[in-house]
């Protein structure tokens, strides 16, 4: 089976990224870093990460003027660890157009709406178009919104938050699906991801919590 889940590391503690990453390395095709944990190890901390031979999403959701977001995207390039970087669609075309412009070897990812927001479909459709007009070769969005993003394109990268156990704790999200939903609905699909967190690294060992996931969707036909 492809990889496809990032593992969401949505904390501050170091030592703690680093166990979950070695935890998930054999299961997950890579990792998703916030300001949270970024600001605290900077480039020296994303090279170790980067070390455990997953791709690196760097998540940290850029909105400003189109010049600063635009040198902003430059310096992240410089890193050389970063594979995905993320930025807002709602800063507008400019804004996306010129933080295309600065990427050269970084895949950017367009944020439609975070799935902890209630949104219609309609919504993240026209944000997603934002996107596609403006160069950027990737989104976010809730799987919910999945078949009709695809629709948009079939070169587009897509990544999907918010995947949550029909029966666990939806946390503070809104727009969800289940891991075999999500797997169901696009098992023929090369080009999407989706991003897990806390149903992973909250309780137990992160290793067997991913590896449960996983296993949820056994019944799936290849």
């Amino acid at each position: 089976m492809r990889k496809n889940i990032f593992v969401a590391l949505d904390f501050s503690n170091f030592d703690k990224a680093l166990d979950v990453a070695n935890s998930v390395k054999d299961y997950a095709a890579g990792l998703k870093i916030t300001n949270e944990l970024f600001s605290i190890i900077g480039k020296d901390g994303l090279k170790k990460l980067s070390s455990f031979g997953l791709d690196i999403f760097l998540d940290l959701k850029l909105l400003d003027v189109p010049n600063t977001v635009k040198k902003t995207v430059a310096s992240i390039e410089t890193l050389k660890t970063v594979k995905y970087l993320t930025v807002h669609t709602s800063g507008g075309y400019d804004m996306l157009k010129s933080a295309n412009e600065a990427a050269k070897v970084l895949e950017l990812l367009g944020v439609t709406i975070l799935t902890s927001q209630s949104a219609s479909k309609e919504q993240v459709l026209t944000l997603v178009n934002l996107a596609i007009k403006s160069g950027i070769k990737g989104v976010i969005s809730s799987a919910q919104e999945y078949e009709s993003v695809r629709s948009l394109s079939k070169d587009l990268k897509i990544f999907c938050p918010g995947i949550r156990d029909v029966k666990g704790n939806k946390h503070d999200q809104k727009r969800t699906k289940s891991y075999s939903e999500f797997c169901d609905m696009s098992k023929n699909d090369s080009k999407v991801y989706c991003v897990i967190g806390r149903p992973i690294y909250e309780s137990g060992d992160a290793g067997q919590n991913i590896k449960k996931i996983i296993q949820s969707t056994q019944s799936i036909s290849p």
